[in-house]
């Protein structure tokens, strides 16, 4: 009997399979603009630098240095990105880029401006407008295979959140209001520099933010329901990277030890995202934000505390694991383990002065409806531990509010 149930456990291993598109070439460290630099060779051809103020005046004497060690002064500058970013600014972006003759792209800041950077990279390469690479014709073009010989984007993060320069989606705010999502292998960086010191001078809004959104994207690459293993360790390791160092960073800014923990744990957290994708949070979170005029992490608590909450009651076990990985609850029962961990993560998101409850945001029955039907189509949401109906998203987004 027992070797009956080996056989049919390998079986339904073998029936298993899965691919990984490995993330371009990453350098971390107090060098790593130089390296990254370096690195790009002849292939950095009169490279746009897109990125917004604040970044650029932290980071700017850093990149210049970088370039100017490889003789390369043919660069223009677009510092116009702004948070949540829409098709304007990256119709800006593509205009100046076109205007200059550019053909790389270096992109330094947070994840909108790495966003921005990918869907301006997109149209550079492909010849197409922003409109017409969210068309069937320009998805023709974002499933296509990288060529090694195409022109290079960089990514050189000033914060440490979204991922965004290790994965693969970009997401912009389209004319109708919406967020869209632009996924590619094509447009993801392939080369990236993560050097801790350039995090040093972020506001604390913006780094708590972007580290609660980090620590997210781990937990919902780690819990849903994708099997690829390599992904999962990767989200594992990044969960406990950013558990680890996020409220060391809250408590302690100047911590560099703790700036470089967390930023390796976004980055590592967006390579699992690449792979596994997240939850039915994210899934939620994306929709909603088109309708409320708040920040992505302000959004992203509240959901994470109504969807955790719902999904738990039949699927604690998930969370459970989580718990016992991470070594942060001694229980051995499933419900008051997986309870510890959202309200381990709750306590974390209070500490980065982030609200659990949407107040200023009321849904009609009818918006919540719109919103569901929004949410349903992410890739991500059938991954959610607990599979949601339309009807159980649409409560979930009313309940957000009490």
């Amino acid at each position: 009997m027992e070797m009956m149930e080996d056989i049919n456990t390998r079986s339904a291993v073998l029936q298993i399979s899965g691919a990984v598109s490995w993330p371009g070439n990453c350098y971390w460290g107090p060098s790593a603009v130089r390296q990254v630099i370096e690195a790009a060779e002849s292939r950095l051809r009169r490279p746009l630098v897109i990125t917004d103020p604040g970044a650029w005046r932290a980071s700017s004497a850093v990149v210049q240095a970088a370039l100017a060690a490889r003789s390369i002064q043919d660069w223009q500058v677009f510092e116009g990105v702004v948070a949540n970013p829409s098709l304007a600014e990256v119709r800006e972006a593509l205009r100046m880029a076109r205007h200059s003759g550019c053909v790389s792209i270096i992109a330094v800041g947070g994840g909108s401006v790495i966003d921005v950077a990918k869907v301006v990279f997109g149209c550079l390469c492909s010849g197409l407008e922003p409109e017409e690479l969210a068309a069937p014709r320009g998805q023709a073009w974002l499933d296509g295979p990288v060529r090694p010989d195409a022109p290079l984007l960089l990514a050189i993060p000033t914060t440490s959140g979204t991922g965004s320069e290790s994965s693969s989606a970009a997401l912009i705010q389209g004319d109708d209001g919406r967020k869209h999502m632009y996924r590619s292998l094509r447009t993801r960086p392939a080369l990236v520099a993560l050097q801790p010191d350039l995090t040093l001078n972020l506001p604390m809004r913006p780094t708590a933010q972007g580290g609660f959104d980090a620590l997210l994207h781990a937990l919902g690459a780690l819990v849903n329901t994708d099997c690829n293993p390599i992904g999962k360790a990767i989200a594992l390791h990044a969960l406990h990277a950013c558990m680890q160092a996020l409220p060391l960073v809250l408590e302690k800014p100047e911590n560099l030890a703790a700036r470089t923990e967390m930023q390796m744990g976004a980055y590592l957290a967006g390579v699992a995202i690449g792979i596994s994708k997240v939850d039915a949070v994210h899934a939620m979170c994306t929709p909603l934000e088109s309708v409320a005029d708040m920040a992505h992490a302000e959004v992203l608590a509240p959901v994470f505390r109504v969807v955790s909450r719902y999904t738990v009651q039949t699927h604690a076990s998930v969370y459970a694991n989580t718990v016992r990985h991470l070594n942060i609850a001694g229980t051995g029962d499933d419900h008051r383990g997986a309870q510890a961990l959202i309200e381990r993560i709750e306590q974390l998101a209070r500490q980065a002065n982030l609200s659990l409850y949407l107040t200023n945001l009321q849904l009609s029955e009818q918006q919540a409806g719109q919103l569901a039907t929004q949410a349903v189509q992410s890739a991500s949401m059938p991954l959610n531990p607990r599979r949601l109906t339309h009807e159980e998203i649409k409560s979930l987004y009313l309940q957000m509010g009490n």
